[in-house]
């Protein structure tokens, strides 16, 4: 997993989508129906655990880039100190992780379990979700879902403007990106990212990064959670739940077989 977003994890909050908010509401209401301790995996900046940990929530959070993790620990620095010790941000691996505690919600938001790159990693990391997950615990889950079968139609050979949006200086930003290559083999995607920041004096700043997500259609992405032991018990298509076989995501939440 090289998806490190060493370059653009600061600008990375800057999303405005749909897309990167909906999700947060519906964790919020999920850990706090469950009660109990959470974990995070690929918690990235704290787009979501910030916001649970200041509703009384203990957050485990783990990630793999230590640049998304700096803009983390930023943000915890500016919580009051009740806040501080609800939270335990950790840098380290989706597909070999072990800690002491077991927790009641587990969950891989935002399309980040895409950052596995293969089956034999898949179910390395969802057997560690396994066995940090209490009996009654519930994980989730979100993978993107594939318009059709991924294809020649899905490469962009120019940018595409994903979001533009303003940073608390007032500075200007936007995010383009390049779909460059695909692997039908490895079910593999390949996009650049390209931000810029365009200063008050005129300057504009660049910042890349380029990223490999593996695709799941949804037999595959069912096949693996039933392989490690895990039996979906609601699905959805979106955060306000829209049925599954309608909406753009795969959301999955599942409890142990």
């Amino acid at each position: 997993m090289d998806n490190e977003y060493s370059n653009i994890a600061k600008l990375y909050d800057a999303d405005n989508r749909a897309v990167f908010s909906a999700d947060i509401d519906f964790y919020l209401k999920r850990a706090g129906r469950l009660g109990g301790k959470t974990l995070e995996l690929a918690c990235g900046t704290g787009r979501i655990a910030i916001p649970l940990v200041e509703k009384g929530i203990p957050v485990w959070g783990l990630d793999y880039s230590s640049s998304m993790l700096d803009v983390m620990n930023e943000k915890i620095d500016r919580l009051s100190a009740d806040a501080q010790r609800r939270i335990h941000p950790m840098l380290g691996d989706l597909t070999s992780f072990s800690l002491s505690e077991r927790f009641k919600l587990i969950f891989i938001p935002f399309r980040s379990f895409q950052a596995i790159e293969s089956d034999e990693q898949a179910l390395q990391c969802l057997s560690c979700v396994y066995r940090h997950l209490e009996d009654e615990g519930q994980f989730i889950i979100n993978v993107f879902k594939p318009r059709k079968e991924i294809g020649e139609w899905w490469l962009s050979s120019s940018e595409r403007l994903d979001f533009e949006s303003f940073l608390e200086n007032g500075d200007r930003v936007t995010r383009h990106s390049i779909q460059r290559a695909y692997d039908l083999e490895k079910r593999l995607l390949y996009t650049d990212y390209t931000y810029r920041v365009y200063k008050s004096g005129g300057q504009v700043e660049q910042f890349r990064d380029s990223i490999r997500l593996r695709y799941f259609y949804e037999d595959d992405i069912r096949q693996l959670l039933a392989a490690s032991g895990f039996t979906i018990k609601e699905e959805y298509g979106w955060y306000d739940g829209t049925p599954v076989h309608e909406g753009n995501e795969f959301i999955f939440v599942c409890g142990k077989a």
